[in-house]
């Protein structure tokens, strides 16, 4: 076996197992005097062969879905070998925490679990184009900005990338979407560099490179070539960051509006609601990124077998939502906020029901279909207390049938 694959191989084995649990409010400690670590700090220590810890955080473009093996071929596996050729001295351990489909407003919710506990000397941030490439919402920008401040407060060296679609590569004289120069200019305020793969892919389709090579097989995900050329954007940045004496600021007040300063996931089997159980997250899933396990502990459980009533939850923010898991039989849900019926985003007049299965990637059976699930109930909330009530509708469902949440997720002032 090379001597390279065997020690990418031994990497993988020695991650270090998330322990914490985001459960408990977070928020940006206190910045300190001291300078706040850059790229070219990190490399510093990379080069006196210091332990490192690198997260690579966001959706499918981090993951690496197309990739033909997304350990080796996506960005990501390219940029670890990259720095294992880079530092052949320096353990490294790196840790994969991107689920595809899912933006900055769940990554928030998951900062603490899925990144911070693995004490990160190093973060590479997705969520340009999973947030929304053509729209600038303020709760997006929001929950963006909250994950970057909170890694730059907690001294952590990050490095946004800016991902794209084939479809933004297909007109490369056009502006950048409106996202991507919000993101830009989030870095520029707290001097974070960025692997910027839209301008980079852009500049390769102009010199002639067919745009059906990249993207073979659809829209959103490249194969082995358009990844190699992700990796090629973030790789010179990083090279170029390096020798840069651009400092790291953490700004006194938010670039976009701080709707997002206090985040709580309540863990829903702390304190398992009557009429529900505990259960074991799946061990199986439609695909890897897409593992419940992977994501969050043990989850309540409502089943059609006792037909578990109603969850009722109090929380407090602007925002709330549900995170857990779920399948082809996955019952549909009522919600109620405050005692006000809540229907689902462009539902049809009087439609209060949520499908969560997963009925349209797999065939609505027992045994298929196992994905996590997360629900962004509302956004909009006026700050403050609420109560959330969380209905599974049994009529009509499966004898098998199961809503499966781990937590309840709400953010605020």
């Amino acid at each position: 076996m090379p001597a390279l694959t065997l020690r990418l191989l031994l990497t993988s084995l020695l991650l270090p197992v998330a322990a914490l649990s985001a459960r408990a409010d977070t928020m940006p400690s206190a910045p300190s005097a001291a300078p706040l670590p850059t790229v070219a700090s990190f490399a510093a220590r990379a080069e006196k062969r210091e332990p490192l810890s690198v997260v690579f955080f966001g959706g499918s473009l981090t993951w690496g879905a197309n990739a033909s093996d997304p350990q080796r071929t996506s960005y990501r596996g390219r940029m670890m070998t990259y720095l294992l050729k880079k530092y052949p001295n320096t353990p490294f351990t790196f840790h994969d925490a991107a689920i595809g489909g899912t933006g900055s407003m769940l990554g928030m919710f998951r900062l603490e679990r899925d990144v911070l506990a693995y004490k990160p000397d190093f973060v590479f941030l997705d969520y340009t184009v999973n947030d929304g490439a053509e729209d600038t919402d303020i709760y997006s920008l929001a929950s963006y900005e909250h994950i970057v401040r909170e890694l730059v407060s907690r001294r952590i060296p990050v490095m946004p990338v800016l991902m794209l679609f084939r479809w933004h590569a297909e007109k490369p004289d056009a502006p950048r979407p409106p996202r991507h120069e919000a993101h830009l200019k989030l870095a520029a305020a707290y001097g974070l560099p960025v692997g910027n793969t839209l301008d980079y892919i852009r500049l390769k389709a102009k010199s002639g490179v067919p745009i059906t090579t990249i993207w073979p097989l659809d829209g959103a995900h490249p194969c082995d070539e358009g990844y190699q050329f992700m990796f090629e954007a973030v790789r010179d940045r990083f090279e170029q960051a390096i020798t840069e004496t651009t400092p790291t600021v953490l700004p006194t007040t938010s670039v976009f509006e701080d709707l997002y300063p206090k985040t709580t996931r309540q863990i829903l089997t702390d304190k398992l609601p009557e009429g529900w159980t505990r259960e074991l997250t799946y061990r199986t899933a439609l695909w890897f990124d897409g593992m419940a396990s992977r994501w969050m502990g043990d989850v309540a459980t409502a089943s059609f077998k006792h037909k578990s009533p109603a969850l009722e939850v109090e929380f407090t923010g602007s925002m709330v939502g549900f995170f857990g898991e779920r399948n082809g039989l996955a019952p549909a849900v009522k919600i109620w906020i405050d005692g006000q019926p809540v229907q689902m985003p462009k539902a049809a007049e009087g439609n209060y029901l949520w499908p969560t299965d997963t009925s349209k990637f797999a065939p609505a059976k027992k045994g298929s279909g196992n994905l996590f699930g997360w629900t962004l109930i509302s956004r909009k909330l006026t700050d403050g207390k609420h109560t959330l009530r969380i209905e599974p509708v049994w009529e009509g469902a499966d004898k098998d049938a199961e809503l499966r949440i781990e937590s309840i997720c709400s953010a605020g002032r």
